[in-house]
Parts: C-alpha cells; structure tokens; sequence
C-alpha cells in the first residue's frame, strides 16, 4: 500500500528484455545513502511510477525490477527509455504519517497528456485525456486521482479530459514536469470509489 506522496526521482538506466519471459527494468538507487538505516530489501515493493514492483536486485549503484507481460501491457512503463526520469516511493509503514490517500499501485491504465502550462503563482495546469469513459464514474470534483504515482486532486472534469493545478513543490520535487503532450502516464483512480461501488451493487441484488 502507497499514499501516492512520492519520495523519490530517479533516472532509468536501461530496458531490457531479460533471458526469461520478463523484462528487466533498472534504475538509479535514490535511497543509497539512507540504506545504513532503512536498507532496500530483495521482494520489497516501490511504487515506479505509480506502478507497484518487486526489487529483485539492488546496491548503492541501482535498483531492478522484472516487469511481466501484463505489467507492460496495461502501464506506460514499456515506453521507458534510458535517462528517463521516474517517480519512487517506498511501501508505506504502519507507523507513517498518511499525507495522501490510498494508492495500491494496481493501475487502471494510461491516460495521454492533453495540455499542461504555467498558472499564476508558479502553479501548473495539467490535462489528461481517460481512455475510458467508463471509469469517469470514478471520478470526482475535488476528489483523489493518482498519476504517475502522484496523489493529485480533480480541478476539473470536461468531456473524457481531467484537469489537475500542480503546486510548485509537486512540480519541482517530481517528474510530472518532465511531461508534454502527447506523452502516456499511468493513472490509478481512488479505490474507495469502488468499494462504494461494489457494497452498492451487493445491496441492490
């Protein structure tokens, strides 16, 4: 479980098909220097972009991650290339403090980048394009949408387009200022929408 408050950036190193059915992501090791405390374990799961994966290797250098075939077909990681950046955080603690909201790093797909330009204040407009308007249901004004593994709230619905205003801390201390349209980002829209969903159903019938 995630609270979609990210950690971390870091820049891929390589994509790579690996000897066995999977794909081998590896990325810079961010959390290098707090390892003395909080050391990144083998079978850990982080959040790469709002997608939730296993370490299967790390040191100070670089962590790697195998993605499967399914992961490839329903995220924007595939699209990945060396020198990319990507948006990290740790599985949450018991004892963290919730700054966001739930994120399971199950993602619902990829949205494509409509527009982003800079706001007054040095906030930013962000928009993005469902690709099924279907999961608009799920989706609310003022209401928790996860991008890119960035816990983000609805400014604004028109047609199939959400809009999003990114503070400046957001923008700077994430890659979400690394996009431009026409890019792909991973969404995840808030779970508790479905459970509403699904305890309303097992109502009805």
């Amino acid at each position: 479980m995630f609270t979609g408050i990210i950690q971390k950036t870091a820049q891929v190193r390589s994509l790579d098909q690996n000897p066995g059915a999977s794909v081998r992501l590896e990325i810079d090791n961010p959390y290098a220097s707090e390892t003395h405390s909080d050391p990144i374990l083998i079978g850990e799961s982080i959040a790469t972009n709002g997608v939730c994966l296993t370490v299967v290797e790390s040191d100070a250098d670089f962590l790697r991650f195998d993605l499967a075939p399914e992961t490839l077909s329903i995220t924007a990681l595939s699209r990945l290339k060396a020198g990319v950046r990507v948006n990290l955080e740790r599985a949450m603690k018991l004892s963290d403090r919730f700054s966001g909201h739930w994120v399971q790093g199950h993602v619902d797909g990829v949205a494509r980048v409509e527009r982003t330009e800079e706001m007054k204040g040095e906030c930013h407009l962000l928009e993005i394009r469902m690709p099924d308007p279907a999961l608009l249901k799920y989706c609310v004004l003022r209401g928790s949408f996860t991008l890119d593994g960035v816990s983000l709230t609805i400014h604004g619905i028109e047609g199939q387009c959400l809009q999003f205003q990114i503070i400046p801390h957001t923008w700077k201390e994430t890659a979400l200022s690394d996009l431009y349209r026409g890019d792909l980002v991973n969404f995840e829209v808030d779970i508790l929408a479905k459970y509403i969903e699904r305890l309303n159903h097992e109502h009805k019938t």
